[in-house]
């Protein structure tokens, strides 16, 4: 069985955050800067949730959408990233489920982009969130790889992502298997 193709959640603002060195002597001395999807680290502009203009994954369908959240005199400190998703969840079973973007999102909000991310963007690496439905949250939870200390026993690049595809099922499987206390990623 094949992997399912991505899902274009659309675009986010984000202030990428610098570690300092005792962050990095855990042994991830390479991350220069924290681009994770989840909230913990990598912070998205104050008050962004009080706009309700963003869509079911709390992305935006455009980058100008993104942009909007951020006051105009703090913009340098931001990054624009086009966000997508591998639709499998990682349980304690060690085994990846497909899942659905209606079991992963509110409903309620509006859908996700159709279009695909823009040539123009480049991969800058792949992160395990903790998301489902049952979190009750708008945005996704922690990154096992910034938030929990996995980047000291995994590779991760400059920006705390593992840069393919391969290691990142692998950090997911793990993840999923050996957090029982955290939801799914």
């Amino acid at each position: 069985m094949g992997l399912p193709d991505f899902v274009f959640l659309g675009f986010c603002a984000k202030k990428l955050l610098t570690p300092n060195d005792e962050w990095r002597r855990g042994g991830a001395s390479q991350v220069r800067s924290i681009a994770s999807l989840s909230q913990c680290l990598s912070k998205r502009a104050r008050k962004w949730v009080d706009r309700w203009d963003y869509n079911r994954a709390t992305c935006w369908n455009t980058e100008s959408g993104a942009w909007a959240c951020v006051p105009d005199g703090k913009r340098a400190a931001f990054a624009i990233f086009a966000y997508q998703l591998l639709p499998l969840l990682f349980d304690t079973s060690g085994v990846e489920q497909p899942v659905t973007v209606d079991n992963l999102f509110p409903r309620e909000l509006p859908d996700l982009p159709t279009q695909p991310v823009p040539p123009h963007y480049q991969r800058i690496g792949y992160d395990v969130v903790e998301r489902s439905a049952e979190m009750g949250m708008l945005g996704f939870g922690c990154s096992p790889l910034s938030c929990n200390g996995m980047a000291e026993t995994v590779p991760v690049n400059q920006f705390c992502l593992l840069d393919d595809l391969e290691t990142a099922l692998v950090a997911a499987r793990s993840s999923g298997s050996n957090n029982p206390n955290r939801g799914p990623t």
